[in-house]
């Protein structure tokens, strides 16, 4: 369950950084968009890296 959380969670970071960077008239600072989608790509690589080492743990 924590694992689809974590999914579920850096898909939204990633959309919604990649829209508020993609806007022509953003409400949010460049930085703040960049800051979110370089949060949920990193979220998600680490959530994929561990359950990678979870289930090879298990064999």
């Amino acid at each position: 369950m924590r694992d689809a959380f974590l999914i579920k969670l850096s898909f939204w970071l990633i959309v919604i950084g990649a829209f508020a960077l993609l806007t022509p008239n953003p409400a949010w600072p460049e930085w703040l968009a960049r800051m979110i989608l370089s949060t949920g790509i990193a979220l998600a690589i680490t959530t994929a890296i561990v359950k990678y080492r979870e289930s090879r743990k298990k064999r």
